[in-house]
This record gives C-alpha cells, structure tokens and sequence, in this order.
C-alpha cells in the first residue's frame, strides 16, 4: 500500500513538473510599445539571426558575435538598395527589453513571437538569417515572413567543409538577399504599392491594428537549394561590355516601387549573360566618391559622365511612372563612348496588375540586348 502511495505521488509530482512546462512554454511573452515611425514607403524588415544545431567543434565565433556582424553587415546591403529600412538596435530593445531568446522560441507556433514584435516594431517583414548543420553539412538559410499576409520565403545555400568560405561571409550574406528577393520580388512589390499609395501622411501602425492579424501558414513554404559554388562562381567574361544599370527615376511615392523593378531588372539582364554588370557596392561607392546619386539620373549627360566614372561601356536608364490608372516603364541602353541610345523598351500594366510587369521583364532585358 504504501508502494502504491509513492508511486500516486510520484506520478502527481510528475504530473504537477509537466503542467508547469506547459504553462510556462504557453506563457505570453510581455512586449513594450513604441511610438510609430515616420511615415515611409520602404519596405521595414526585422532581421533575425539564428544559431541551430552546431557542427562538431562548435562555431567558431558565438552566437552573440555572430548576430552582431550579421546584422551590421545586412544593415548595410540592405540600406544601399534603397528600397529597405531596418528598426534600430534602441527600437528592439525597447520592445523585447532585456529578455532572450533561442531559436526554438523564435521558431516555434509558427513564428508566433517573431511575429509579435515585427509588428511591435512596425514591420512589414521579418527576416530570419540562420546559420545550422546537420547531416555533416552546415547551412546558411533565409527565411522571409510578410508579416500581415503571412506568406514565408526561403531559400537555403550550403556551405562546403574545409574552411574555404570562412573569408566571404559577407559575400554569401549578398547572395542569400539576392536569392531571397528572387523569390519575393512580386511579394515585395505588392507591399511596396500598398505603401506607396498610403504613404503621404498615413499613420503607421503595427499590422495586427490594421484590420488584418498575420495569417498562419498552413502550409511550409518550399525551399529553394542554392548550389553555392556555382553561385560564387566567376563567369568568364571575355568581349561582354560592362553596363552600368541605374536606379529607375520616378516620383516619392513610386521610388520604391521603381527601385524593386531595378533591381528585378538587373537580375534578368545577369541572368542572360550578355553583359558584365557593374555590382551595386561598387556603383554605390564610386557615385558617392562623384558626389552623384544614382536614383533620378535621367539627365543624359550626368548618367553618361557618372557612367565613365564606373569605367562602364553602357548604361541603361529608366523611367517609371503612372498614367491614370496605367503604370509604364520606359527604360534605354546607351553607348557611352558615342552617346547613342543602342536599344529601348518599355513594358506597361493596369494598376493593380503589378505582377504582369514584373513577368515582362524578362522579354525587356532582351530587348535591351538587342535578342
């Protein structure tokens, strides 16, 4: 009998640890608000950097420095695009106070907590960068959540063994934005044009407030595998001219919207092949040295001479606008050494067809080319 009492209460101790556990994993976690940001048409991203499971040795730097170079390093690839802003480091903390988290809790209930505070902070997406190994592999991958919508992005890049990228970090940190806009471009121009046309005066407010609280994905989205030795490879580039691609002109509110289409642009014409494209870092820190910006180059003769300070052959130019109720794109190659323009195009869709845009960009970058 007195077997059977021990064992009762035992199982009642048990029991008792286990609810505790449960109560305490389902506890909300307490945020703190701040005061909505100006208003802006750039899409708002809360980056996230993750540890997971550790490759045998652990990683050689911890977690902590790890977030904290990605962060910076993203902070900056992101603000060169123009088409991103980031909550600052004050903000966060501010929100989450001083409180940790792993990322099983990051992760868990479908993103839950990462979701609470993207919209604490008045995001629009949140933006996971995750460092894990398994299977004797370790990974780098992107995860990338609109956070009223609830559409997830991924894309994952494996990295070889033997320490022959522990150098090119940041260069693997461009690549996975590159990836990871590909597959969200439509996504992120949808956003951009919602914000575009509530941009002027509009009282920002976290998305839950908006009417609309983040869907739960019932379904995981699927994951894009970058071979990441081709992706870093160097593509010869013998008799291709080197094209200097700017930033479309158009009006504040359409800005970001136009930059989105740059830069879907740019990725059409590098995934053609015909032309060497000045990468943006490089565009970025030369026109800054000239004391030139690149969004608004329309003025021909101040493209051309930016485009001789990039030691370009060509450039291309564009224009985006709306027209009533119909958006245009007009875009131009010009030979710098003879000023002449080699080719154009333009592509144009009703308002609110945005998508079919950004599916005529492929037919563009070969008109461009001249194909």
């Amino acid at each position: 009998m007195g077997g059977k009492k021990k064992l009762a209460m035992g199982s009642l101790l048990l029991g008792g640890f286990f609810l505790a556990l449960l109560i305490g994993g389902c506890a909300e976690v307490r945020l703190h608000t701040i005061p909505a940001p100006p208003p802006s048409a750039k899409l708002r991203v809360l980056v996230l950097p993750l540890t997971s499971a550790a490759p045998p040795g652990d990683w050689k730097t911890s977690h902590e420095e790890f977030a904290r170079k990605q962060i910076g390093a993203i902070r900056k690839i992101l603000r060169e695009t123009g088409i991103y802003e980031m909550p600052t480091r004050e903000e966060y903390r501010i929100v989450i106070g001083q409180q940790e988290f792993s990322s099983w809790e990051w992760r868990k209930n479908d993103w839950a907590l990462a979701k609470r505070v993207g919209q604490a902070l008045f995001a629009d997406y949140a933006m996971f960068i995750e460092r894990d190994f398994h299977a004797g592999v370790r990974f780098r991958q992107v995860w990338l959540i609109n956070l009223e919508t609830g559409k997830q992005f991924k894309v994952s890049l494996n990295v070889p063994a033997g320490g022959r990228y522990n150098e090119e970090w940041a260069q693997i940190g461009r690549l996975a934005l590159r990836e990871i806009f590909q597959d969200a471009k439509g996504d992120m121009l949808d956003t951009a044009m919602r914000k575009s046309s509530s941009s002027t005066g509009r009282i920002a407010r976290p998305a839950a407030e908006r009417g609309k609280e983040p869907v739960a994905s019932s379904l995981r989205p699927q994951v894009r595998q970058v071979d990441l030795e081709e992706a870093l490879k160097d593509r010869p580039t013998p008799g291709r001219a080197l094209v200097a691609v700017y930033d479309f002109n158009a009006s504040e509110p359409l800005q970001v919207v136009a930059l989105i289409l740059s830069e879907a642009l740019r990725a059409e014409l590098f995934r053609l092949g015909y032309f060497t494209l000045v990468n943006r870092e490089n565009m970025v820190q030369v026109l800054n040295e000239m004391g030139v910006q690149q969004t608004g180059l329309v003025d021909e003769k101040k493209a051309v001479q930016a485009g001789k300070g990039l030691a370009a052959h060509q450039i291309i130019i564009g224009q985006f606008g709306a027209l009533g109720k119909t958006l245009l794109l007009q875009v131009k190659r010009i030979d710098l050494e003879t000023q002449t323009t080699l080719s154009f195009g333009s592509v144009k869709c009703a308002l609110g067809k945005e998508d079919e845009m950004l599916a005529s960009l492929s037919q563009l970058a070969r008109e461009l080319a001249g194909k």
